[in-house]
């Protein structure tokens, strides 16, 4: 199942065209520097200007088509309360600014929250159990809607409570006007089609990669996937079982956004007695000491993996954590990638207890179990076609060449 953003195909060719060493005020207007840097570490940078490229359509697209994502959805509680109401008043903070957010603000959105959840219940909550109409206990399904939060908000004057504050939910239904209605972000707060996750599915994607753009949706839409993995994570079919939540880029998740760094930080404290294992990647080691995302991961982080990358990455890493001395500093450095072949992966915990060195090879059932290239993507799309959509036959298709492949593995391992 993935969930998230859509990305658009782009001929990486279009690209190809217009040489970013001949014309690099092109590229400039279409991208940011950090962004420009990252592409062009790549042996072919076209393919990856292309998906970027293409990310950034498609946020213009999101905004006026229908997500298929809500934050509304998902196991009623208060933990969903209090998250819905941390997420309008961020929502609020973000497209106003100077606008001071109070308690009675507060306390405002979080009656109309429960009245809107209270509502939908009873809308559907009913069943009938042994011939009698009762109400029914099963919260899991009900969903609300940003038109029935909006609803129960303009009528909370009717309660005693809430008389005396006309003049704080009127600035709250004005402060949210982007966000309902015709507002320009109304569709993100809209009902999705499919108001909970395919409990049967094992892998989740969330692509925020080409919000990055757009600091209120990249915000908001953290907050949300961010609670998605907490509900399902908690789900009791998911008790015990334990798992990976991979944070494939860091530095997507924008420089200054505070969301992604507190449930980083949340997380650490939590996914541990679950058995779930948090992991931030990042090709730019910078982005752990200048991003809030990226600063709270290496803050939190318990083992420490490295790559092969420049001298100067590793001095850069060197200087900033006491972490690496100079023996695995020059183990780091020495550290090399074949493509298609193998990686060379240094190791260390916290506390430098645990260490070492290993070489991972690249299987064909693990090169082709996750392509990283475009062109092998366009190879795995035609294997599927020809193998009439079967993964089995389409996996036996693609690594129909093992047996040579592990000849020639043990004819250089006996060479060498």
């Amino acid at each position: 199942m993935t969930d998230g953003i859509g990305v658009d195909i782009v001929e990486i060719c279009r690209f190809k065209k217009i040489k970013y060493n001949l014309k690099p005020s092109f590229y400039k207007k279409l991208f940011k520097q950090n962004e420009i840097d990252y592409c062009l570490k790549f042996k072919n940078p076209y393919e990856h200007f292309a998906g970027k490229f293409a990310l950034k359509e498609s946020v213009k697209k999101s905004i006026n088509e229908d997500i298929p994502f809500s934050p509304f959805r998902g196991v009623y509680d208060e933990g969903k309360i209090s998250f819905l109401t941390q997420l309008l008043i961020t929502a609020i903070k973000l497209t106003s600014p100077n606008f001071v957010v109070e308690s009675e603000h507060i306390a405002a959105i979080t009656k109309s929250l429960k009245l809107a959840f209270k509502s939908a219940q009873n809308q559907r909550g009913l069943e009938f159990l042994d011939g009698e109409l009762v109400e029914s206990s099963n919260d899991e399904n009900v969903e609300i809607s940003i038109d029935g939060f909006i609803s129960e908000l303009s009528g909370l004057t009717s309660l005693k409570e809430f008389e005396k504050l006309e003049d704080k939910i009127e600035e709250v239904l004005n402060k949210l006007k982007p966000f309902y209605g015709d507002g320009l972000y109304s569709k993100y707060f809209k009902s999705c089609k499919t108001s909970t996750a395919n409990k049967d599915t094992r892998y989740f994607v969330y692509d925020l990669d080409s919000l990055d753009s757009d600091p209120v949706l990249q915000t908001l839409m953290t907050m949300s996937v961010m609670e998605e993995i907490r509900q399902t994570i908690k789900l009791p079919e998911n008790k015990g079982r334990g798992g990976f939540v991979i944070i494939e880029e860091l530095g997507m998740l924008g420089r200054t956004n505070s969301e992604a760094s507190k449930f980083i930080i949340d997380a650490a404290e939590t996914f541990r007695k679950l058995g779930v294992f948090l992991i931030g990647l990042t090709p730019r080691p910078q982005n752990y000491f200048e991003i809030e995302a990226g600063k709270a991961m290496w803050q939190v982080a318990d083992n420490y993996i490295f790559m092969k990358m420049s001298p100067d990455n590793v001095e850069y890493l060197k200087s900033k954590s006491s972490l690496l001395d100079e023996a695995n500093t020059q183990i780091i450095k020495s550290l090399d990638t074949v493509k298609d072949k193998y990686a060379e992966v240094f190791y260390v915990n916290k506390n430098k207890s645990k260490q070492g060195a290993f070489r991972f090879w690249l299987t064909p059932f693990k090169k082709w179990l996750a392509p990283t290239n475009m062109k092998d993507m366009e190879k795995v799309e035609d294997a599927f076609v020809k193998c009439g959509g079967d993964k089995w036959e389409v996996m036996k298709f693609l690594t129909k060449d093992i047996p040579s492949y592990f000849e020639n593995l043990l004819g250089q391992e006996v060479k060498a």
